[in-house]
Order: structure tokens, then C-alpha cells, then sequence
């Protein structure tokens, strides 16, 4: 497994880089900023970037998405019910984040909606979309067997996600924290959209809005 983290912009959000383990294929996670340091990283490291993947709609994870499309102009996987928040500037925050708008060209890109459930490639390794919910109504955590789990803005190491943001439900927060500790191993490690990695275990012990 190779997992590279960049932490961008001004909220420390993290974009990640996932590398299949067999061959040199790489998916781009959040591209919320730091186009030029990750375009540089990629080139030294002669990465193949088959696809941009964003967990949610917000400014801090989409922000810099042109700027790496025109490097990297790849499919842009977004689960289906988000696609609409991701081009609309109020729901994608980028108005009340930054004082301007997300501008994106929607019929420039080449989208890939994505359903619960729905399996993607990179390279030979099969990555798994689940839907996650109460963060916004279409975020989603993504699963690589055996390896890790992207959990966005929904689980952090010792939190987890608002939900008084446009389509955040506390219910559905609830109920996808549920989902992911009874889908998952408790010695999974998984990467947030801020801050450190965790491992289920600890926070089904220690974190105070993990009620299982």
C-alpha cells in the first residue's frame, strides 16, 4: 500500500494520492490545493493518475479540481447525489469559505457518478464507494480490501463530521458511523479529510461521538 499525503490550503485539508501496489496507476483524493507541489510529486515519482476522486462537494476538497484536470484530465468519480452540490456555490461553501466563487466549467469534465456499493480500478486494485452520509447527503468513504478506508469528512480521529452545513443531517451522521464500524475491521486504518489517520479499534473506544 502506498498512501502519500498532501495537507492544502488554508483549512489543513488533506489530499491524498493512493498508489496501486502493483504497478505505478494512482488515483488523486480531494483536490483541495497545492496543484504544483502535487504535479511535481507525481512527475518525480512517475505516477500514472487514472482518477480524481472527491469525497464531498466542499470548497476545501474541490478547490484546485481545474487546476489539476488541466495536468491530469482524467474522470472525475463523484457519488450521484453530490454531483449538484459540487457546482453549486452555495452548497459547495466556496462563497462562505474563501469570499468567492468554485469557478468550474461542468461540461469540461469528464464526470463519473457513482453509486453505493460501485467498485472502480486503479490499476489492478479494485477501490469500493460507500455511501456516508450526514456531512453532506452525498459524502462517501472509500474502501481498498485488506489495506484502508478514506472516510472524507465523516470520521476523524477523535471526531466527526458537522452537519449544519447545506444537506448535513445528524441522523445520517449517526447512522453512517454505524455502517462503518459494522462493515469494517477494527484494525482497519483509515484517512481522514483533516488531521491524522486513526484505526477503527481506538476510536470505538475513545471517541466521544462514536456510539456503539
Amino acid at each position: 500500500m502506498a498512501i502519500y499525503t498532501f495537507v492544502v490550503n488554508e483549512f489543513a485539508t488533506n489530499c491524498y494520492i493512493y498508489k496501486d501496489k502493483s504497478s505505478q496507476s494512482a488515483v488523486i483524493i480531494d483536490p483541495g490545493g497545492e496543484t504544483q507541489q502535487i504535479v511535481k510529486f507525481v512527475k518525480k515519482n512517475n505516477l500514472k493518475i487514472e482518477k480524481i476522486v472527491l469525497t464531498h462537494c466542499h470548497y476545501d476538497h474541490i478547490k484546485d479540481l481545474e487546476k489539476i484536470l488541466d495536468f491530469f484530465p482524467v474522470e472525475v468519480i463523484v457519488y450521484e447525489d453530490e454531483y449538484e452540490q459540487v457546482i453549486d456555490n452555495e452548497k459547495n461553501l466556496s462563497l462562505f469559505l474563501s469570499g468567492k466563487e468554485c469557478i468550474l466549467n461542468p461540461q469540461n469534465i469528464k464526470w463519473y457518478k457513482v453509486k453505493d456499493n460501485e467498485e472502480f480500478l486503479c490499476g489492478e486494485q479494485k477501490i469500493k464507494v460507500i455511501h456516508t452520509p450526514g456531512h453532506t447527503k452525498g459524502s462517501i468513504s472509500l474502501y481498498i480490501e485488506n489495506e484502508c478506508l478514506f472516510t472524507g469528512d465523516t470520521l476523524f480521529c477523535g471526531s466527526i463530521g458537522r452537519t449544519d452545513l447545506p444537506t448535513g443531517d445528524i441522523d445520517q451522521m449517526d447512522t453512517s458511523i454505524q455502517k462503518i464500524f459494522s462493515l469494517f475491521p477494527e484494525n482497519l486504518k483509515f484517512f481522514p479529510g483533516h488531521n491524522n489517520p486513526c484505526v477503527l479499534k481506538k476510536e470505538k473506544l475513545h471517541n466521544p461521538f462514536v456510539k456503539i
